[in-house]
This record gives structure tokens, C-alpha cells and sequence, in this order.
């Protein structure tokens, strides 16, 4: 069938109207029509159809803007119904490729969302008082934050039939879980880019973890991350003898300094 966007377009449509279309929350037959105070009214699926229905904020055109309903060979759909157009449907957030559909089936929350790339997500949405299209954050497991607050998750994910994804990226790997990690537990501000640049350099060097240290979300990645390359340990989130001991195992079989201590050398070692 023929594809209305490529991933990017898709993407950059979204970001179009996060940034240059004043937008609000409103869920009812109003979609994409403007309001007395000229917003563009959506919902959090609406959002996503009306993008694939031809929505260009052009007036001229019609009172929604453009959108034309199910054009482009794009049925309505529900924010769980879309599964049923999406190939590589999974519940792991490991793999996510920009431009795919997420929502939350299996819970009592409806929603959509768009996966942008580097851990940032589109959605509609009234969480966090935002009543409008947000761009928020996304870790490794799903987890939906904005500004630093969680609230929510994600629990599945694919990829709309109607995108091409021909020049998908590389997955995330694993500096990109780093600094997701690093910017949930500290709030770091780095791009999830998935490389060991300057500014997460940085970040590690700032923020080590040692015996004691009061960093679950931190120390349970580490203890993770060393499961998967062998080191038996328990995921407690709490730094103690045993995990200092796995730490010092691990640095030895690196050839780096053994001190027990997780800074950038070791931090490094561990995404590799």
C-alpha cells in the first residue's frame, strides 16, 4: 500500500505542531476545528489522525484546517485499535524506532503517543496540567515522564502500516539506556543519543555511585548491566559489599583501576 510519510516526515509533522501550532486538549466532535481563542483543538489520538488525515492548519481549505476524515487510506481508529495497522507490535521498549505508535493497552488509560527518537515521545495529553501536544520523555521499560515527574507508562509499541521506516536507526543501545538512566535519577538534561559524547562524560564524572550512595534508579541499572555480563547479583537497588564486590570484579577484567567505585572509565567499560 502506499505510504503516506516517511518516518522523519511523520516526525517532523509532530514536532510542527508541538512548536508552531497553538494547540489545546478537547475531546469531542470539535477536532482540528479552531477555538474563540484560535487553538486547534485535539485529542490524543485525533492528534495522530488528523497529521495522517492531512491536517496543514490552512483555514482556507476547511473549518478543520485541512483534515480531511479517513483520507490517504487511513481509517479511524481507536488509541488500542491501532495496533491492528501496526507490524512489529511488542511490549519491550528496548527497540523502539523513531516514528512508532505507542499506547497503553492492558491499563485503564486510552492514550497515544508517537516515539520521536532520543527518548523524547508526541502526545496529546492533559497530564502534568499541559492540556495540549507535549513532547515528553521515555526510558528503557516505558515509563512516560515530563519535566522530571513520572506519571503513567507505556505498554506497547509498533509500526504504523501507513510510515515508511526504510531509514530507521539503530535501536537504542546501550549508552542511550545510560543516559536515560542518568537523566531520570538526576535529571541531566542529555540528548539519548546513544553515544559516550562530552556531555555524558560529564554526567558520569559528576555523578559516581560507591557503597552507600542513595541512588536506586542508578544502582539498580548497574546491577542490571552487570547480570547481563555475568555477574550474579541481587537487583535490590542498594549499594552494598556485594555490589561493591561485583564492581571491583568487573574493573579487574577490564584492566581498569579497582576501587569498587562506578566513575566515567568504569560507566564507560559498562556500555561497551
Amino acid at each position: 500500500m502506499n505510504k503516506v510519510f516517511t518516518a522523519k516526515q511523520f516526525i517532523d509533522k509532530l514536532k510542527w505542531l508541538v512548536e508552531k501550532v497553538p494547540n489545546i486538549y478537547h475531546s469531542g466532535k470539535g477536532w482540528s476545528e479552531r477555538n474563540s481563542k484560535g487553538q486547534v483543538q485535539f485529542d490524543c489520538v485525533v492528534s495522530v489522525k488528523c497529521i495522517l488525515w492531512n491536517f496543514r492548519n490552512d483555514y482556507k481549505i476547511n473549518k478543520r484546517g485541512g483534515t480531511i476524515y479517513c483520507s490517504n487510506g487511513v481509517p479511524d481508529f481507536t488509541c488500542n485499535g491501532a495496533l491492528n495497522y501496526c507490524s512489529d507490535v511488542s511490549t519491550k521498549f528496548d527497540n523502539l524506532v523513531p516514528g512508532e505508535y505507542l499506547c497503553m493497552k492492558g491499563t485503564k488509560h486510552n492514550h497515544t503517543g508517537i516515539y520521536l527518537g532520543n527518548g523524547k515521545v508526541f502526545e496529546c495529553t492533559t497530564g502534568w496540567g499541559t492540556r495540549k501536544c507535549i513532547i515528553s520523555d521515555i526510558d528503557s521499560k516505558g515509563i512516560r515522564s515530563y519535566k522530571g515527574i513520572k506519571n503513567l507508562k507505556w505498554t506497547y509499541h509498533g509500526k504504523l502500516k501507513w510510515i515508511d521506516y526504510k531509514d530507521e536507526p539503530v535501536p537504542m543501545g546501550q549508552v542511550a539506556i545510560l543516559q536515560s538512566k542518568l537523566n531520570e535519577q538526576w535529571n541531566c538534561g542529555l540528548d539519548v543519543d546513544n553515544k559516550f559524547g562530552p556531555k555524558t562524560t560529564e554526567a558520569c564524572s559528576k555523578h559516581n555511585l560507591y557503597k552507600g550512595i542513595k541512588a536506586p534508579i542508578m544502582v539498580k541499572w548497574l546491577q542490571h548491566r552487570l547480570n547481563e555480563l555475568g555477574y550474579k547479583l541481587a537487583e535490590d537497588s542498594h549499594f552494598g559489599p556485594d555490589t561493591k564486590k561485583k564492581v571491583e570484579q568487573f574493573q579487574k577484567s577490564r584492566h581498569l583501576g579497582v576501587d569498587g567505585q562506578v566513575g566515567k572509565a568504569t560507566y564507560k567499560a559498562l556500555t561497551e
